[in-house]
């Protein structure tokens, strides 16, 4: 049977607010896997993450819309909790939040997770979840739910952690202490951290392959544009610091992580990595279980953002799933993983009669807005100067 899977995502790739496209791209990727009979799509909730939730529910409503999202699948997206809940993790983001507070929050999402996960319970048809965003509507649910229908859930996978003591990834960042509420958890989890996602990368070769200039009934070809800004931005500003994590490691088994050689030409695609370690573990080696714990701060969180690996316990476990995590720590072919990727988002079309959403800035369109956005884009820019 298909595993029964819940996603909860903070897409925002039809803006150029939103950090990286890989959460829509791994949403159309779910909806190849659905339509193959390799999921069975239960719920998909949103909240911020790479941008405000004013931006990824509006993303998701325009995707869904492009997709036919609910005739496909049967089910309506829900809406979650934004940056008024969570330590927005990118400092040009915190000065446009401050002068644009985030929509309020909902607890909408919340609420339909856990409901779905008493109905599991109840049924004795237990659900999978999949976290690749901030873990806020997630352990809220969790909260909600205590002790006595938490056997509704068979597994947690969390795209997040950092294995070496450095700054954790923006998903667990921005809300560490939702990340603790998972983590102590008795339930099974996996956490797909920045050292396995960081083996594989998406490059412009890839990108071009999809033949989008004269196909354009793929529904991925909306994210064309999004994609090359990606190849172009991330080898400059994210990857050399995930290649600096990748260098050592600390556990027994494992000697290093070896980076995506196209690092430097390409972008991470996270959220897609998290996906296939549900649906082809057999692409992912090394499969250890560790203690991790993340240290409470004697101030506000996030305080250092950091995750520590406390015990290494190897490759079988069997006992409380508190503070312990099952890791897939090495993808076994980087080329088969992105041919497989490749062959699932190229199963999504639209028909041609349907318009591509395009990008959208994401900024206030009074005067005000465009103060903002050219304050942060004269920011970006220096920036981009000194690195060159």
């Amino acid at each position: 049977m298909p595993p029964s899977l819940w996603i909860d995502s903070d897409p925002s790739g039809l803006y150029y607010t939103g950090l990286d496209c890989d959460d829509d791209l791994a949403i159309l990727v779910a909806l190849a896997l659905h339509q193959r009979q390799m999921i069975n799509l239960q719920g998909l909730s949103i909240c911020s993450g790479n941008a405000p939730l004013r931006h990824t529910w509006e993303d998701v409503q325009r995707l869904w819309k492009y997709v036919s999202g609910y005739e496909r699948t049967g089910i309506h997206p829900t809406k979650g909790f934004g940056w008024r809940s969570m330590q927005v993790g990118v400092k040009l983001l915190q000065i446009y939040n401050s002068f644009f507070l985030d929509v309020p929050d909902s607890d909408e999402a919340s609420l339909a997770v856990s409901n779905r996960v008493v109905e599991a319970s109840l049924r004795q048809n237990a659900m999978t979840i999949l976290t690749l965003g901030p873990l806020t509507n997630v352990a809220k649910a969790i909260q909600q739910l205590g002790h006595t229908h938490i056997n509704g859930i068979d597994h947690i996978y969390l795209m997040g952690g950092e294995l070496t003591n450095q700054q954790l990834d923006l998903n667990f960042r921005s809300d560490r202490a939702s990340a603790r509420t998972i983590l102590k958890a008795n339930v099974p989890k996996t956490m797909i951290p920045i050292q396995t996602c960081g083996q594989v990368s998406i490059t412009e070769e890839w990108i071009s392959k999809l033949n989008c200039e004269s196909d354009d009934q793929l529904a991925v070809c909306a994210f064309a544009s999004k994609m090359k800004q990606q190849v172009r931005l991330m080898p400059m500003f994210v990857n050399p610091a995930v290649k600096n994590r990748m260098a050592s490691s600390t556990h027994k088994s494992i000697i290093v992580w070896n980076p995506s050689p196209n690092l430097y030409y390409g972008f991470i695609p996270w959220d897609i990595v998290a996906l296939l370690a549900i649906t082809h573990p057999e692409e992912f080696s090394d499969w250890q279980y560790h203690r991790v714990s993340l240290p409470h701060c004697i101030g506000r969180e996030p305080c250092d953002g950091t995750m520590q690996v406390i015990d290494d316990i190897g490759v079988n476990y069997d006992g409380s799933w508190s503070n312990v995590v099952r890791i897939p720590h090495t993808v076994s072919n980087e080329t088969r993983l992105l041919d497989i990727i490749f062959d699932l988002i190229k199963d999504v079309d639209v028909p041609a009669t349907f318009e591509q959403p395009r990008l959208s800035w994401g900024f206030a369109i009074d005067f005000s807005g465009f103060v903002i956005a050219t304050i942060m884009f004269t920011i970006f820019c220096i920036k981009l100067f000194r690195m060159k």
